[in-house]
């Protein structure tokens, strides 16, 4: 169901609309304590079995808009590249975002004034061929690190729906991401339906991003969801 009624459904408050298309996620473990040292103090490494995740994620954003008002045409998609853990505050968990690369300026500039997330500027491209994405990014904000990405995907098998308690699950079903700004905490509520998952296999070409991150080839999980409808909430203060 589209339009107003399913829109009305999901509850008041939500200010953005978005559908994240041909999205990938590329998982890998880290050590839990060392993650630890690069999140604000304020912020908890989160774990699964006792391991921290990383994530890359890239994907195309599409039918962008603020509620209230239609989708911009020239201003309604673009392409994305985020490097995400995941976090705990108090009895709360989340995403956190170590950078988020994507291809339009004023969504950069935005995002970045509005929200305070780490939005960087960069050249990006996806083409499509059949089910293979073939996805490029190449950083060019000013006074940032240089980072390159160059990967290649596809999903491999049918859609599924992950099951509550299973790693799948854990590392994509999130509701909610955190930033921390002068000591504050801040949250952002994010809803959408559940991803309709798929295994994926992957060919990295290029890779610069990861650097910094204990990027582990070997130990790579990877997901694959064609489309999924997201809504977002403004940020609140949640710290105690």
């Amino acid at each position: 169901m589209e339009g107003s009624n399913m829109e009305s459904s999901k509850g008041k408050g939500w200010i953005m609309k978005q559908t994240w298309d041909d999205l990938l996620f590329l998982h890998w473990p880290v050590d839990a304590a060392w993650l630890q040292s690069l999140l604000p103090s304020e912020l908890e490494v989160d774990t699964f079995d006792g391991l921290a995740w990383i994530g890359i994620v890239p994907f195309e954003m599409n039918r962008i808009r603020f509620r209230g008002f239609p989708a911009v045409p020239f201003a309604s998609r673009l392409l994305e590249l985020n490097v995400r853990t995941y976090v705990r505050y108090g009895d709360k968990q989340g995403v956190y975002f170590f950078s988020l690369d994507a291809s339009y300026m004023p969504g950069v500039f935005i995002a970045r004034k509005a929200f305070h997330l780490p939005y960087f500027k960069a050249d990006m491209v996806k083409r499509k061929k059949s089910q293979q994405v073939d996805f490029s990014s190449s950083r060019t904000h000013k006074g940032v690190r240089e980072a390159t990405y160059h990967i290649k995907y596809q999903p491999t098998s049918e859609p599924y729906e992950a099951k509550k308690g299973d790693l799948d699950f854990w590392l994509t079903e999130r509701d909610r991401l955190f930033i921390v700004r002068n000591g504050s905490v801040l949250q952002g509520k994010i809803h959408h339906d559940k991803w309709p998952l798929q295994h994926a296999k992957t060919d990295v070409l290029l890779d610069t991003l990861s650097d910094h991150y204990g990027y582990k080839e070997d130990q790579v999980i990877t997901h694959f969801s064609e489309s999924v409808t997201t809504y977002l909430w403004p940020f609140e203060k949640v710290t105690k």
